[in-house]
């Protein structure tokens, strides 16, 4: 099983999703499947059509809040993601990727897995009065990796959290490919 779940909240053109992009192309060079599921939003997107041409699927469902009684199809997808990330991801996915701390936040109950890694795409400065504001549980598991973009990332996580960080910490680079 050589297959990878990659988790974020849209497809449209920003840093996070050309991250997202960048990992779906270095998991492919190096013949891992990856798979792409989308949080809340069932629109098609910019990176949609990129994604398709590299015969990547994407999954656009809920995973919370499950209430699509009006099309129960929706809602039947959303209960399977649900009950498959939080008993049987294990089975499905070597490592399972979150695209964005504001994303893990939201998924960080469901999502069971022993390979978790979380990307940290923003900056302190983007939030009211410079601090992050997401719950320190996300970063007590030590069996759990935060991926930083950039060393300022892993600075003021460990100002905010400090002793709360009990996750691996690693730096990595942002990759560049010829995708837009």
């Amino acid at each position: 099983m050589n297959n990878i779940l990659i988790i974020s909240n849209r497809l449209g053109i920003g840093g996070a999703e050309k991250l997202l992009i960048e990992l779906v192309t270095f998991a492919q060079k190096n013949n891992i499947n990856p798979t792409v599921l989308i949080l809340d939003s069932y629109d098609e997107e910019h990176y949609d059509r990129i994604l398709k041409t590299q015969g990547v699927k994407v999954v656009r469902t809920r995973i919370n809040n499950i209430k699509h009684f009006r099309a129960p199809a929706k809602m039947m997808r959303s209960a399977w993601w649900a009950v498959k990330l939080k008993y049987f991801a294990a089975k499905y996915y070597k490592s399972i990727h979150t695209i964005g701390l504001y994303n893990v936040d939201k998924v960080f109950d469901t999502v069971l897995h022993s390979h978790r890694f979380f990307w940290n795409v923003n900056n302190a400065v983007q939030f009211p009065k410079r601090e992050y504001a997401y719950q320190q549980e996300i970063f007590g598991n030590p069996n759990d990796t935060i991926v930083s973009i950039n060393k300022y990332q892993e600075t003021e996580l460990f100002s905010q959290y400090g002793n709360a960080i009990k996750a691996k910490m690693v730096l990595a680079k942002l990759f560049i490919n010829d995708q837009d």
